[in-house]
């Protein structure tokens, strides 16, 4: 294993500086116990002032060891919908060409091989940022008579629906991603993320958006490329652990799929630079 890669052991690490930043924030928990509750309820990302970088560092440690999914999840939501989410494709859109074109391609193949088993005639991209991923798969699948990109970041929406390169048969929408599927997905949809979204969502909220699908939508499919940590033993664990700088989730995407009534059909790690990335497609028929 790459020193390099992110790890389960990264989240765990602590610098003497960020020691000395928990301890504070544990002192300013007792002294502002009011604010320490406010920002527990309702995390950000971007703290400003002393005594709420404290707090953030100290609650983020606290929500780590109990494993706070629903703190991180909403913390994560924070950071993308806001200047995080504004800034990510200008500079990670080099991803798309690196990672997923030179890396991926033989899971690519194996897609489209699938699809067309699938009779899917629908794409929904959950966390479409830029659209690249998106426009490219719309293009390159057989058959597609409708996709739809959904990001929380309305800055990278409006910014998406107002270039004209692409096709005609995308729509992008600002909003929740997981709350719209639960709500408007239909049946022979294939179901997409590309390079880190299903991270940031807690394991209870995937197994409730998988198993909806699963349940009421009937013919359906997944292609996710997500980030695991490269100290987690699928084999070992179904649990999801905070991981990297982010502390974001390493899922277990094999049981996530098989554990909500689909199979799975192909599933590779692709190393690339700090991350572990796992390919799963997965699909409601064998």
């Amino acid at each position: 294993m790459s020193n390099s890669l992110l790890t389960i052991q990264t989240a765990e690490k602590k610098s003497v500086k960020d020691q000395v930043k928990v301890g504070l924030g544990r002192a300013f928990s007792i002294l502002f116990n009011g604010r320490a509750n406010e920002l527990a309820n309702l995390p950000t990302s971007y703290p400003s002032g002393l005594v709420d970088k404290m707090l953030m560092a100290f609650l983020k440690e606290k929500a780590r060891v109990g494993n706070d999914t629903d703190f991180f999840e909403q913390l994560h939501a924070d950071f993308w919908q806001g200047h995080g989410g504004e800034v990510f494709s200008s500079n990670c859109d080099h991803r798309f060409d690196d990672l997923f074109l030179n890396h991926q391609a033989h899971d690519l193949e194996l897609l489209a091989n699938f699809w067309v088993k699938s009779e899917c005639k629908h794409i929904v991209e959950i966390g479409c940022c830029s659209g690249l991923h998106l426009q490219h798969l719309t293009t390159l699948l057989h058959g597609v008579e409708s996709a739809i990109g959904i990001d929380i970041n309305p800055s990278q929406i409006k910014a998406n629906n107002r270039n004209p390169k692409f096709d005609s048969r995308i729509r992008f929408i600002s909003g929740d991603g997981g709350a719209w599927v639960m709500e408007n997905a239909k049946p022979n949809t294939l179901f997409v993320t590309n390079g880190g979204v299903l991270e940031y969502f807690s394991r209870h909220r995937l197994n409730e958006i998988v198993n909806h699908i699963s349940t009421n939508l009937g013919n359906a499919m997944f292609f996710t490329v997500e980030p695991v940590a490269a100290d987690y033993d699928p084999n070992t664990t179904i649990e999801s652990i905070p991981f990297g700088e982010e502390l974001s989730f390493s899922h277990n995407y094999r049981d996530l799929f098989e554990s909500n009534g689909l199979n799975v059909l192909h599933q590779r790690p692709v190393d690339f630079e700090s991350w572990r990335m796992m390919t799963t497609i997965a699909s409601t028929n064998s």
